[in-house]
Formats: C-alpha cells, sequence, structure tokens
C-alpha cells in the first residue's frame, strides 16, 4: 500500500504545475542516473523522448508570454493550447507515476519484495501488469482532478484580484514551472526520507488547490453583490457612486472628493509609492538581474520569469488595496433605503 499510495502521489503531482516541465526533470534525471525508473518506462531516459516532451513545454509556454505583446490573439491561443494540454495530462500522470516506482524502490530497498508481491510489472518486468495499470489510472486520475481545479480557478481568481488578462496568463505559467521544479524536487527528498511523505504532500497540493477555488468562488459572489451597489448608488447619488469608482483606481481619490484629507492624502501618497514601484522598481530589479546573468541565459530568463512574477503579484496587491479602500469608503454611506448615503463625519 505505501508503494502504491506513494506512486500515485507523485503522478497526481504533476497536475498542480506543468505536466511536461515535470517529465522533463524526472527523465533527465533518470538520463543522468540521479534516479532509476521502472524498466518498462525506461524510454523516457532517452534523447528522443525528452526531445519531444521540450518541444510540447515549449509550445505551451510560449503562448502565455506572448499574451505580454498580443494579449488579444495570444490569450485566445494560450486558451486553445491549455484545453489542448489537458488531454494529455492522463498520460503524463500515469507515466511519472509507473516511473517513480523505480525510484521509490530504489530508495527504500525494503519496498522491492512489495514491488514483486502486487505484481506491478510482469515476472519478466518488461511490461506493465494488471496493479500498474491501476496504479497508472490512479495517477492520471488524481491530477487529471488537480488540473481540472486549476483550469475553474484560473479564472476566478483572475476575476477577484482584477488581473489583466495578458499579465495572468504569463504569471500562472512561472507558478506552474516554479511549481514543477519545486514538487519534482521535494518529491525526491521525500522519497528518501519516508515514501508516505509524498502521499502528505499530494494532500496538502489539493488542500491548496481546492481552498484556492472555493476562495475564488466565495470572492466573486462578494465581488457581484458589490457591482450591485455600486451600480445603485451610481443611479441615486452619481456623486457618491463616481467616488467609489475614482477610490477603486486610485487610492485617496474618493476619499478627498468627500473632503477628508487625512484618508485620502495618506492613501495617495500609498497609492504613488506602488505605481513607482510598478513601474520603476520592479523592472528596474528585473533588468539588473537580467544584466548580471546574461552570460548564463537559462539563468537570464529565470530572472526574467521572477522579474514578471514579482510585478504580477504587485499589480495582484495594489488591486486588491484598491478594492478594500473603495469598499471602506462605501460602508460609510447608510441610507435607510439603499444602505449608503454619506454619513455626516464624510461630508463634515
Amino acid at each position: 500500500m505505501e508503494l502504491l499510495l506513494s506512486a500515485i502521489s507523485t503522478g497526481g503531482l504533476s497536475g498542480a504545475a506543468d505536466q511536461y516541465l515535470c517529465l522533463i526533470i524526472i527523465s533527465v534525471a533518470a538520463r543522468f542516473d540521479l534516479v532509476s525508473v521502472a524498466h518498462p518506462v525506461a524510454f523516457i531516459e532517452s534523447w528522443w523522448f525528452i526531445g519531444i516532451v521540450a518541444v510540447f513545454w515549449v509550445l505551451t509556454t510560449l503562448p502565455a508570454y506572448g499574451s505580454l505583446l498580443s494579449p488579444g490573439v495570444m490569450n485566445a491561443v494560450n486558451t486553445v493550447v491549455n484545453l489542448l494540454s489537458g488531454f494529455v495530462v492522463p498520460a503524463s500522470a500515469a507515466l511519472l507515476t509507473l516511473a517513480s516506482v523505480g525510484v521509490i524502490a530504489e530508495m527504500n530497498p525494503e519496498l522491492y519484495d512489495v514491488l514483486q508481491t502486487l505484481q506491478i510489472f510482469d515476472p519478466s518486468g518488461q511490461s506493465v501488469g494488471a496493479a500498474g495499470w491501476l496504479m497508472a489510472g490512479g495517477g492520471a486520475l488524481t491530477a487529471s482532478a488537480l488540473t481540472g481545479a486549476k483550469f475553474l480557478a484560473k479564472p476566478a481568481v483572475s476575476a477577484t484580484t482584477g488581473t489583466a488578462g495578458h499579465i495572468s496568463a504569463p504569471a500562472y505559467a512561472t507558478l506552474e514551472n516554479v511549481a514543477a521544479v519545486i514538487l519534482m524536487a521535494l518529491a525526491y527528498v521525500l522519497t528518501r526520507i519516508n515514501p508516505w511523505l509524498l502521499v502528505g504532500l499530494l494532500a496538502l497540493i489539493v488542500l491548496i488547490i481546492v481552498g484556492a477555488l472555493a476562495w475564488a468562488v466565495y470572492q466573486l459572489w462578494k465581488l457581484g453583490k458589490g457591482v450591485g451597489r455600486v451600480i445603485r448608488l451610481i443611479e441615486t447619488r452619481p456623486r457618491a457612486g463616481l467616488a467609489v469608482v475614482a477610490e477603486s483606481l486610485v487610492w485617496g481619490s474618493g476619499w478627498l472628493i468627500w473632503k477628508n484629507w487625512n484618508r485620502g492624502l495618506v492613501r495617495l501618497a500609498l497609492w504613488g509609492l506602488w505605481v513607482a514601484l510598478v513601474f520603476v522598481g520592479i523592472p528596474a530589479i528585473g533588468t539588473a538581474l537580467g544584466a548580471a546573468l546574461v552570460v548564463t541565459p537559462p539563468l537570464a530568463f529565470l530572472a526574467t520569469a521572477l522579474a514578471l512574477s514579482l510585478e504580477a503579484a504587485a499589480v495582484m496587491v495594489g488591486l486588491f488595496a484598491g478594492a478594500r479602500s473603495a469598499r471602506s469608503l462605501m460602508e460609510t454611506f447608510d441610507d435607510p433605503i439603499l444602505g449608503m448615503t454619506p454619513s455626516a463625519p464624510v461630508l463634515a
């Protein structure tokens, strides 16, 4: 049971990351004898297999970053590519599951007897047995479920954080690639310590993704209610409604409209610092890192990806702060009918 669940967990982790990069990592590790995979899936060590997977990785990653240059076309291409890649998830997860059997058994010799008892592979060790196909199916099902949850969570998270389409696609691509490296490294380390830890890692990842999905759906529901309140406020009290909208875009502007100078000036100053960070600070950091690592192209790419991730995170935080400030302003309105008439302290 330990070997079976640990192998399924390893395959399932690909659903939380970039499936192609996960395969590349374990294939290259096997190629250079850092790990030993099961014989029936030894073909993943071949350069031809690594090359094919690398091509798929590039083809599915480029459209995400291409949306920075041409948001309209590349966002559509990225959506189609992600949808088509979803059909490959079961196969890639099944391969990772079967490959991990050999890795786990090699690092935990006491599990070799279990490997033979379960008859995951046929007696000759050349093909997959019935138990092996069941394990592969378990890994494929787990990864597919996580991929589906991510697919649903991404647009919900983007909508609730106000992330623009040309920023969200590369941000998600960067997160998934970083997750692939971290999760595969963790899988290797945890396998050496105790394979049961892989099951715990998968459970933690599932909780995080499901929690993110639930949070995003809840925030969408709250966002819908808030938008409705703002629209009603604009219809009945245009000045108050436009002040809330202005506050969400430029912190402090809405408070200044209602002559609340203390809150308005402080928030406006913070908004100016945020704008400087987004348009000057983070690009400067990315340029400096890229220049320092230009002699090593792969590391230079990572510097660009890191700067892009920081940029996306800063934009998300800023938009969230604007929404919170606008909500705080709207809560000062307390109309008996609409629930949002300017209160005396604000109008004073």
